[in-house]
């Protein structure tokens, strides 16, 4: 079964768990969705080949780690199992994202969730049903409350998405 490793953007403990899974499944590539900072001299530098680690740079969000990298999943990596690598407190929302972007695709998540537990995201349910709604009709879209807290924190969001006033 062909696997990979979906590092979502975050701190290195994230990093650090995919390190960890690199060095059980050698030849599985490393796909990082969304980080910042050097993160091919990162993972050189703990000892993982470079040539096996991939950066996608569209995603700005959770549903998007996995909606922007679902073609390259599907066709470039041709993966059927992706261990998804967030921190602990995340990896719920993540999950049930998953779930939803990959239903029907022959690609089986795998939860590998790294770093300390905390508090549960108040966007879990919000998120499933946009990944759902995107699985189902290619939209994707972004609730005002959201839209209106990342730009008061200056964050802003990607224009060219659909927007919904809700």
């Amino acid at each position: 079964m062909r696997k990979l490793i979906l590092h979502l953007g975050g701190d290195t403990r994230r990093a650090e768990k995919c390190i960890e899974l690199a060095n059980l499944y050698p030849d599985t590539p490393i796909l990082v969705s969304s980080e910042g900072g050097d993160m091919l001299k990162y993972y050189s530098d703990r000892g993982i080949n470079p040539d096996r680690v991939y950066i996608d740079m569209l995603a700005w969000d959770t549903v998007t780690n996995f909606t922007a990298t679902l073609k390259r999943v599907k066709k470039e990596f041709r993966a059927r199992k992706v261990f998804v690598v967030t921190t602990d407190f995340h990896m719920e929302r993540a999950m049930k994202i998953a779930n939803a972007v990959y239903w029907m695709q022959g690609i089986r998540p795998v939860a590998s969730p790294s770093g300390p537990p905390s508090n549960k995201e108040k966007y879990v349910r919000q998120d499933q049903m946009r990944a759902w709604i995107y699985r189902l009709t290619g939209f994707l879209f972004y609730w005002k409350s959201v839209r209106e807290e990342r730009e008061k924190s200056g964050m802003g969001y990607p224009k060219k998405w659909n927007e919904i006033g809700l």
